[in-house]
């Protein structure tokens, strides 16, 4: 039997490794060869073809053989997607020594954006990279203005840079033919100011968008992207989109020079907002441009600009948004460019959570840093003297800083207070054209309430949550708040509180509420009070009202009061007859052992008594599960009717 006879019969498998050490002339290579060659484009012939690159003809092959291999790569004339299956095979075939100019050349002029993308990775051989990068400079020739239409019909630097980890000269050479930012200049014909301006916003907008996705799929790019941007007019784009939009993806001490580049930015808003502040007050432009002479040395040119700008504002409305520059900043900032990082755990890609590459420290770091620099924008606030709504961010910064300062400072409760009745007012507007909808305004009403419960009791804790568990004025929170505490939170509270026995008092129920505080926990409530042995009595006394709650809530305070060591009688006949009743003694089957003496000394022996009682009204649930022990008992022994549910008419 020939070799041709057992080409059929072999299988690819067999073949391939077979061939391994071969050299050119093995009969098993030229067998392989063979086959390749005759068999019909798919995985056999694509398999044969790697293997024979890779092995025998590794240093030496026929122009049919590498062609065969680009045939097999690309896939059929027209097949976009043919190298997505077999992009090693071209890449083999293209570095392959006896690979000619004019093969490469044919081959890279065939391959889609896509197929670039995909030979151009950083395992690509220097050779292969440098014609890809040629080639992709080619087709993109000089940089076309970004439009919205480039993100539905991307350029093939957009298409390459999408593909994922590349090759530096491929990457650079995509870099390079991105498309640039919009020119406000070449806006549509014939549009007025404002359509001019809205088709502005979209291509920027686009332009931000491929920025995006340019600097989530390349990471580990990012510095040298910032220095690249530098001359390419994008810089301030790039910083603000890895700041604001994906500094989960940012490495920590990037992070952190980015935090403070921005930071450092607010000083030249308080710079604007002095100067427009002085031309409001009566100065005119040479005075001010003279007094802030100092101070304007020491920014850039564009911010040179911006504040000469400023100062030949003629409108009214113009120059008082320079005067409220830094209050403009902090607002944009809290909902913007510092969102995540103030809210590290809300952070989401998409609908995934969030992988961050800073530590939770850096983080928390960050957020104090931001917080300081937005208190100092406090003095700039000023109400407007118009009729006007109010929007989420203009309390959403305050929320955000008040949350993240070290200390509530007498400057700060003082900068934050008009704010707050400010929004307040605004927020009660009846007009319906000033009016937020109806999840903004609970979202406003949220945060307010945030703000004045951190300034009526200001946590000493720096960390968020422990912020975020400020309760406000203890006249004002209810036993509810205090239930939902941790327990260390709860003796936060009571100790910055010291002396008040109406917050005791409440505390003491919290601990029946909260369904999780211990005996220990109740008992260390309970010692801060000025007079311990009467407090439980007159809290029990009136529990339906002070207390409230299902059954779960009563049981907890019956046991929480059982508990104590020698329940005083009184105390006992005080609480809910069905709670106490069936309150648990030393072992789980067995009454309680201070229940049991109540019931004994009230009825003794007097059999109709005990029937009575038997036949009582208290109720698991519902107003006659408030009944006290005491009172169905007086009414059992002297057969007088069953007294009302305590708090009834």
């Amino acid at each position: 039997m020939t070799g041709q006879d057992l080409s059929p019969v072999l299988p690819v498998d067999f073949l391939r490794t077979a061939m391994t050490g071969c050299s050119p002339n093995d009969p098993v290579a030229q067998l392989a060869a063979q086959h390749a060659r005759t068999t019909q484009p798919g995985h056999e012939q694509s398999a044969l073809v790697e293997a024979l690159l890779s092995g025998p003809y590794a240093q030496e092959a026929s122009v049919w053989l590498l062609e065969t291999a680009v045939e097999a790569g690309l896939g059929a004339e027209g097949e976009a997607s043919g190298v997505g299956r077999r992009p090693a095979l071209v890449a083999a075939a293209l570095e392959h020594p006896s690979c000619t100019a004019s093969l490469r050349e044919q081959t890279l002029r065939r391959c889609t954006s896509e197929q670039l993308g995909m030979l151009g990775t950083p395992r690509a051989g220097a050779r292969l990279a440098a014609m890809v990068a040629a080639e992709l400079r080619a087709r993109g020739g000089a940089p076309l203005p970004m439009t919205p239409q480039l993100l539905q019909d991307p350029t093939p630097a957009q298409t390459v840079l999408g593909q994922g980890p590349l090759h530096t000269l491929v990457f650079e050479a995509a870099r390079d033919t991105l498309p640039t930012e919009p020119d406000p200049d070449k806006m549509g014909e014939g549009l007025d100011a404002d359509g001019m301006w809205k088709q502005y916003k979209q291509a920027y907008d686009a332009w931000s968008s491929m920025w995006r996705q340019v600097l989530n799929r390349h990471p580990q790019r990012h510095r040298e992207l910032i220095a690249w941007a530098a001359d390419a007019g994008a810089e301030g784009l790039i910083r603000d989109e890895l700041l604001g939009s994906l500094p989960w993806a940012v490495e920590p001490a990037l992070l952190a020079e980015l935090a403070k580049a921005h930071l450092d930015r607010f000083s030249f808003e308080v710079l604007l907002a002095r100067g427009c502040r002085m031309l409001r007050a009566g100065s005119d432009e040479q005075q001010v441009l003279e007094h802030f002479a100092t101070d304007l040395s020491a920014v850039t040119d564009d911010e040179q600009t911006l504040f000469h700008h400023a100062l030949r504002r003629k409108s009214s409305t113009l120059l008082d948004m320079g005067c409220h520059a830094p209050i403009t900043w902090a607002q944009r900032a809290a909902v913007g460019t510092w969102r995540h990082i103030l809210n590290p755990t809300q952070a989401k890609d998409g609908y995934r959570p969030v992988q961050w590459q800073a530590s939770a420290a850096l983080l928390t770091d960050l957020a104090t840093q931001f917080a300081e620099t937005a208190a100092r924008a406090l003095p700039y606030w000023e109400p407007m003297d118009r009729y006007r709504g109010i929007t989420a961010r203009e309390v959403t910064w305050v929320r955000d800083m008040v949350l993240r300062l070290p200390t509530i400072t007498e400057n700060v409760r003082a900068g934050v207070g008009p704010i707050v009745r400010d929004a307040h007012e605004r927020l009660s507007y009846r007009h319906p054209g000033l009016q937020p909808r109806h999840d903004e305004r609970s979202g406003i009403q949220e945060s307010l309430n945030t703000i004045e419960r951190v300034l009526a009791d200001p946590a000493p804790a720096t960390g968020v949550e422990r912020r975020r568990t400020a309760l406000g004025a203890p006249d004002e929170v209810t036993v509810r708040d205090l239930a939902r505490l941790q327990t260390q939170a709860l003796s936060d509270y009571l100790t910055r509180h010291a002396d008040n026995d109406s917050l005791v008092e409440k505390a003491l129920l919290s601990c029946a509420a909260s369904g999780y505080r211990s005996r220990d926990d109740f008992d260390n409530v309970l010692r801060r009070h000025s007079s311990p042995d009467t407090v439980l009595l007159r809290l029990t006394e009136r529990l339906r009202t002070r207390l409230g709650g299902g059954p779960s809530w009563r049981e907890a305070w019956t046991q929480l009061v059982l508990s104590r060591t020698e329940a005083d009688p009184a105390l006992v006949r005080a609480l809910p007859a069905w709670s106490a009743l069936r309150a648990r003694g030393d072992y789980h089957a067995t009454a309680h052992a201070a229940v049991v003496t109540a019931v004994r000394e009230a009825l003794g022996g007097d059999q109709e008594a005990w029937d009575r009682f038997a036949a009582c009204p208290a109720t698991h649930s519902g107003p006659t599960a408030w009944l006290r022990l005491g009172d169905l008992l007086d009414a059992a022994a002297t057969g007088s009717p069953w007294p009302k549910p305590p708090g009834s008419r």
